[in-house]
């Protein structure tokens, strides 16, 4: 069904407003920034206000599928104001999938007891829980994925005391502690094969450093990885030989949409993994899987030594990565930015559309492939929050624009790091209450 819809734009309004505006040929100074964004059709709106607070109104006028925004805006008191030139808002009818699941959490590691896993209905401001840490002691809760973005079976990690992997389907929820099963290893990031029956994790030892830089406050870092399977219909883990190894570092497993090929970052030791970290180079890895069985030898899809690959995510011939300049860890890392790579013609290019000059770390495809969502910190460097961004499917973005809120100041007053962002098809129905059993004493 078609969906016109209007922004909503914020505009402060006290006393009078002026009677001679100067013109302008720029944008407005706007925050968000939603000048020239290609949005999909039926958005919540994207209200917006003045980066400098002025007062301002907005005239609106739709030329097909495009909304174009006259904005005027002045200091409270002033006789005169600025009209700044029209801007665009393209209207895209590739549909984008009605809910987005994250994480809240603080962006450090001194008050981080209070987080959730919630969902976000994108056609609306409307936002729930599915899950905090109040089931668990205020233990963490992490790790969720979905199996095609079906919002009928969902998994996450609840660690701390009595802890394990939470498995959930049709609202039926069960703790599952990989730790033993099969080769009793624990899961740490997780990736759901397209048919539903498998979980590819990496069981990692994490160690994480802090420094004096204040680039970049925090290290975390690997001294042990693995790739592991676990049969959701046997809740038993297997592995290969070649996905666990003595001397190297297998982490951040995804699955080619068909299911027939594992992706995963591998980097080789160093001696002095603290000392040595700007040696620490990953590398993007391949691997086929037929009916529950490795069968290939593992390749190299792409290595570089200047760059180290984390969170690959497979859209048909694309896989989107995040890239850094070293190390397994890249949400504290300033440089860290996005690439995509053609599998075809093993060709990587810089997701420019989509970079900043803070981090950009986690990504999302939508179920079509025309959207994708990521966190980044370049609002102030500290928290992450997500934007989106529309894809062509010929390997270009158009810009990015920041998840919308009813005030445009919860962008910033929210103090909480949006972690993790998945597409989902429809809204996570499961109640906390059902999960809340299986921690009870």
């Amino acid at each position: 069904m078609h969906k016109r819809w209007f922004l909503l734009c914020l505009a402060l309004i006290t006393g009078c407003t002026p009677s001679v505006f100067e013109e302008s040929p720029e944008y407005p100074p706007i925050f968000p920034d939603y000048t020239e964004v290609t949005v999909p059709d039926g958005l919540a709106p994207l209200n917006f206000t003045m980066a400098d607070g002025r007062n301002f109104k907005v005239e609106q006028k739709s030329v097909g599928d495009t909304v174009w925004y006259k904005v005027k805006a002045w200091n409270k008191g002033d006789k005169s104001g600025v009209s700044y030139a029209a801007f665009p808002i393209y209207i895209s009818h590739d549909p984008i999938d009605p809910y987005i699941v994250y994480r809240l959490i603080e962006p450090g590691y001194e008050s981080w007891h209070n987080m959730g896993i919630y969902q976000r209905e994108l056609s609306s401001f409307s936002e729930s829980e599915i899950v905090t840490n109040k089931i668990n002691d205020l233990g963490c809760v992490n790790c969720h994925t979905f199996p095609e973005r079906s919002p009928a079976r969902m998994l996450f990690h609840a660690r701390g005391k009595g802890g394990g992997t939470v498995i959930v389907d049709n609202g039926q929820a069960k703790l599952v502690n990989l730790a033993e099963t099969g080769i009793r290893r624990q899961g740490t990031y997780p990736a759901w094969h397209p048919s539903g029956r498998y979980v590819a994790f990496s069981s990692n030892t994490t160690k994480q450093n802090f420094t004096v830089n204040h680039q970049q406050p925090i290290e975390v870092y690997d001294t042990e990885s693995d790739i592991m399977i676990l049969d959701t219909g046997t809740d038993q883990t297997f592995s290969c030989p070649q996905l666990i190894t003595k001397n190297s570092l297998e982490t951040f497993p995804g699955w080619s949409e068909d299911g027939s090929v594992l992706y995963y970052c591998c980097a080789d030791t160093v001696g002095d993994i603290v000392a040595d970290r700007g040696r620490l180079h990953y590398r993007l890895m391949s691997i086929g899987f037929n009916q529950g069985v490795f069968d290939e030898e593992p390749e190299t899809v792409f290595s570089s030594d200047s760059c180290s690959v984390s969170f690959p995510r497979v859209n048909g011939k694309y896989i989107l990565f995040t890239s850094s300049d070293f190390g397994t860890f890249p949400i504290w890392h300033r440089e860290a930015d996005l690439q995509l790579l053609d599998i075809e013609t093993g060709v990587v290019k810089e997701a420019a559309e989509l970079n900043s000059p803070d981090t950009e770390s986690y990504h999302s495809w939508s179920s079509n492939g025309r959207w994708v969502v990521f966190s980044s910190r370049r609002l102030d460097g500290r928290y992450t929050r997500l934007f989106i961004a529309h894809f062509d499917g010929e390997g270009n973005f158009g810009k990015p624009f920041l998840l919308p809120q009813k005030r445009p100041s919860d962008n910033t007053l929210r103090l909480k790091s949006y972690n993790i962002p998945e597409f989902v098809g429809g809204k996570v129905g499961v109640k906390e209450s059902e999960i809340a059993k299986l921690f009870e004493r």
